[in-house]
């Protein structure tokens, strides 16, 4: 295919993507090395800073690839989707944002479906699912990650999907419910501005699967998560921006930018933003 956006061309380019080969191959590449992108807050709160108050804060899908790129960043769920959705658009496929409800409130996620032969495909970068996930017509459908196990149940004739985490003990934890109706790009724009006020900007948030194993940092408590154990620990709030450096391969300028920010603000993490 003949590459016209930059976006899409530097971003396989990095990946070393060959665009010419067969679509659904191209996706799958496309989709693994999207994954690389952290979900992490970082950058969105020293664009803030930087910005003021949206719409200028929000990053464009060639901002975030170029970010990445050379800082290692990625963004939170309204940003690594609408970048994720610019991509695959740009590749010929059909696609359109979702939003979804958490169980502290509603429109607080956002995620995306792509259509393949007809029928519609969950795409989350912002909850790490990278594969495409072919909704169900009825039933719930189980599906297995590296570190564990997810349910996905449709209700009210499909119009939402409630996402669980199955837990080792069978138990299910509803995480997320999908709304599978399109939201209008006006209105996706207007809960993104919205979420530059969320409780979630106050302290760093970073999130990645790496080898198979969930790594998820919330203030300054670390956690490692993989089918066969979890590690907690807490990390010197002085040596919080080397660790994440160290972990997420987020370039030192922009964690310590980040941190400083802030703590400017008189922000306090720790104990109190984990719990």
């Amino acid at each position: 295919m003949a590459v016209r956006d930059e976006t899409l061309a530097r971003f396989a380019r990095h990946y070393a993507i060959n665009l010419l080969e067969e679509p659904d191959r191209v996706l799958k590449q496309v989709l693994r090395a999207f994954a690389r992108l952290p979900y992490e807050n970082l950058s969105k709160i020293v664009r803030e800073a930087e910005r003021g108050r949206v719409p200028e804060a929000r990053r464009t899908p060639e901002e975030v690839i170029t970010d990445h790129i050379r800082l290692g960043t990625g963004g939170t769920c309204f940003s690594l989707t609408a970048t994720l959705l610019h991509i695959v658009r740009q590749l010929g496929w059909e696609a359109q944002p979702i939003l979804a409800d958490r169980p502290y409130g509603p429109d607080t996620h956002c995620a995306l479906l792509l259509w393949k032969q007809g029928r519609p495909h969950l795409v989350d970068p912002g909850f790490l699912i990278s594969d495409l996930i072919e909704l169900p017509k009825e039933g719930p459908l189980t599906l297995a990650t590296s570190f564990h196990n997810l349910e996905l149940r449709p209700r009210n004739d499909n119009a939402k999907f409630d996402l669980y985490v199955v837990s080792p003990k069978s138990e299910l934890q509803l995480r997320l419910t999908y709304k599978t109706t399109p939201v209008e790009w006006d209105e996706f724009l207007r809960i993104w501005d919205l979420s530059f006020d969320w409780e979630m900007m106050r302290y760093p948030l970073v999130t990645q699967v790496r080898k198979g194993e969930h790594i998820y940092l919330k203030g300054n408590r670390l956690q490692r998560r993989s089918h066969h154990q979890v590690v907690r620990e807490e990390l010197p709030l002085q040596e919080l921006a080397r660790y994440i450096h160290e972990i997420f391969g987020i370039a030192p300028c922009l964690v310590y930018k980040a941190l400083r920010i802030l703590k400017q603000r008189g922000e306090k993490y720790g104990q109190a933003a984990a719990s």
